[in-house]
């Protein structure tokens, strides 16, 4: 297992990080869509890959962590993004809720005084257990 920085990837790895940001946050996320693939493609775009460290097993995505500032954000919401995704009004209330919730927040703990991990999530396949 290596752990890189998201932006140091040889590749875009965005749609991994989304799909286990939406596998591990579903029960929460279904409300705007039942459909992971529509779910997967919105929230591709969210991610800081400068703040994002991500765990590799075989060249795959197995986790990812976002360790930040409180004034640099992990995430990057745009309206357009979940407008195109989710339609006009699932993707209205979609935006607002959430920007609510991932930017307005101090979200969701402190490690050290002025730094933050904000986003933690494990993709769900036993071929990938530490």
């Amino acid at each position: 297992m290596n752990i890189i920085r998201a932006c140091e990837a040889e590749r875009n790895i965005r749609d991994e990080m989304s799909t286990i940001f939406v596998d591990g946050f579903y029960q929460w996320l279904n409300y705007f869509s039942k459909d992971k693939a529509k779910l997967y493609k919105t929230f591709a775009h969210i991610f800081n890959t400068e703040v994002f460290y991500t765990a590799v097993v075989d060249d795959n995505i197995a986790a990812i962590a976002a360790c930040t500032t409180n004034n640099i954000p992990s995430v990057r919401l745009k309206y357009n993004e979940f407008r195109k995704h989710l339609g006009f009004f699932m993707g209205s209330i979609a935006y607002v809720i959430l920007k609510k919730e991932f930017v307005k927040k101090q979200y969701p703990f402190q490690c050290l005084r002025k730094m933050a991990v904000n986003v933690i999530g494990i993709r769900r396949r036993p071929s990938l257990i530490f």
